[in-house]
């Protein structure tokens, strides 16, 4: 049992209801992860882990997804529990795959994305996007969330050279950016109350929480409302 699976079995509620509950908190998040992507007719989509399916609202409708996750709290409906491992799918059978911050907490990151590779079809792309090393978003996940989640938080993080020493993993990298960008809310109580539900901080209070944020990430406001500093390492790899 990995770690994502043992905390999800825990956490998914809570994480669900504030996806939901601020659906556009996160947007840029998932429109960066699809940067440079162009969607043709007739693909099928990969998404993993797939957490409650949310990359869904930002590809086009007549786009074949199918969604997979890891721990039980989210698969439900067509949502398939599947091990990083080994994943249930024929070779070759994806024209993209996709994984969005849910890598950091597996035990063997290599095979899992080489299991992304093999199910994707030949020409086709991997990218996922994670936590890089020695950042703000580092500090905050695995300090203050650490610190007042009551499962911990121990991320193994990335960096540029993650895969230097897997030569068949670091040849298929066409790409390695880190992208900054903010999560959106409209006040700063929407804002605490979705970091604390999305990051299952229940050892802190609201003011707390709030400090956390502005110490460690950065608040700014604007004339939309409330941004937060965030970011993530993107990686494409390409199946040759």
């Amino acid at each position: 049992m990995n770690d994502y699976q043992i905390i999800f079995q825990k956490r998914a509620t809570d994480y669900h209801f504030a996806m939901q509950k601020f659906p556009e908190a996160r947007k840029h998040e998932f429109n960066n992860l699809f940067s440079g992507i162009h969607f043709e007719n007739n693909i099928h989509l990969l998404d993993v882990p797939s957490g409650g399916g949310y990359l869904r609202n930002y590809i086009p409708k007549n786009t074949k997804v199918t969604l997979g996750d890891f721990s039980e709290g989210f698969a439900i409906d067509e949502i398939q529990l599947v091990t990083p491992e080994k994943l249930p799918f024929e070779s070759n059978t994806f024209d993209a795959v996709f994984s969005l911050s849910g890598m950091h907490h597996l035990d063997d990151v290599p095979q899992f994305v080489r299991e992304c590779l093999r199910v994707t079809k030949t020409g086709g792309s991997f990218t996922f996007a994670d936590v890089k090393k020695g950042t703000n978003v580092d500090t905050f996940l695995n300090e203050f969330v650490n610190t007042y989640n009551s499962l911990g938080h121990k991320g193994d993080f990335f960096n540029e050279t993650s895969f230097e020493t897997f030569a068949d993993i670091q040849s298929s990298i066409s790409n390695c950016q880190y992208k900054e960008y903010p999560f959106l809310f409209t006040t700063i109580s929407e804002m605490t109350t979705f970091f604390k539900l999305f990051f299952g901080l229940d050892k802190a209070s609201d003011s707390i929480i709030h400090k956390g944020i502005e110490d460690i990430l950065g608040i700014k406001t604007t004339s939309k409302g409330i941004e937060v500093n965030w970011g993530l390492l993107c990686f494409q790899l390409k199946k040759e």
